[in-house]
Formats: structure tokens, sequence, C-alpha cells
């Protein structure tokens, strides 16, 4: 049996979602979960079968996911309500949507990268700092019971 002509083809819609926090890498099936788990939390188990909701690829800070036409603004909808994956707090935001993996591809590439990770020394204390294209800066000390999230600038560190 050969591949179906274009007109019998399903017709399938593309997501490219940031990953938040971007320094917390996920696997596809990870993230493939915690949709799924808020898509059927939020439209049920009849709609989300229609949507057929998937994680095609996760690179860089960016997840691309993939619904049927017509229904990714329902998947848009559904990941903004994600809070987390594997028991790690991440919020997964759209960016572009487009009806080829390629385009979405060719669009993460022009985005900047996910955080550059630097350790320095504030105050005595030994952190980590985690560099972001726009001069944002988040500090991560990490504690025997929590975690301190510090957000900076280019210039404050500077000046230390």
């Amino acid at each position: 049996m050969g591949r179906r002509p274009p007109t019998f083809r399903l017709k399938r819609r593309y997501l490219l979602a940031r990953i938040n926090p971007p320094w917390r890498e996920f696997e596809a099936k990870e993230l493939y979960s915690a949709v799924m788990e808020a898509a059927t939390s939020l439209w049920g188990d009849r709609i989300t079968a229609c949507m057929q909701p998937s994680v095609v690829t996760v690179a860089r800070g960016y997840a691309i996911l993939r619904c049927t036409r017509g229904e990714d603004e329902r998947l848009a909808t559904a990941i903004a309500t994600v809070v987390g994956a594997n028991r790690h707090p991440v919020s997964l935001r759209t960016v572009a949507r487009s009806g080829t993996i390629l385009s979405l591809k060719r669009r993460m590439a022009r985005m900047p990268l996910k955080g550059e990770r630097l350790a320095i020394e504030r105050g005595g204390r030994a952190m980590e700092a985690v560099r972001y294209a726009g001069q944002k800066i988040d500090l991560i000390e990490e504690g025997i019971k929590n975690q301190e999230l510090l957000f900076f600038t280019d210039n404050e560190l500077e000046e230390r």
C-alpha cells in the first residue's frame, strides 16, 4: 500500500511553544504527558481525541506540537494551562503557529538561545546565573529546603 495522495491526508497544524524555565531540560514524552493531561482536563476526552495533540520535538528551550487543523486554538489554550511535567514546574507559551514543521524550525533557529549558565559569588554565597538575550539574568541559589530565585540585568551584574 503506497502513500496517500495529499487530498486524502489529514491536515495538521503545528505550534511553536517556549518552555519556561528555559534551563530545565525535558524529553518529548514528558511534555506530551503534561499536554495530554491539560487538554483532557480542560476539554474532555472526546475533544482531545479529535485534536490528536502530540509533541513533535523539543530543542533549545522550545517545543513543536502538532494537532489537527482547526483545533490549534484549543491546543494553544490547553498548553497555557500546563503547570508541571515530570514533577518539575513548567509553563508553555505559544510563540507561533504554522502548517509545516520546517517553517517553525526556521523560526526557532532565529530565536535567542536558552540561557547561558555562569557560576558567580554574591554576598559570600555561591550562585548559578542564567543569562538570557535581552539583558535578563536569573540568579539561582540552591538551598537545603528550597531555591531562591533573583532577577537581575547585565548592568547590575557588572556593578558587583
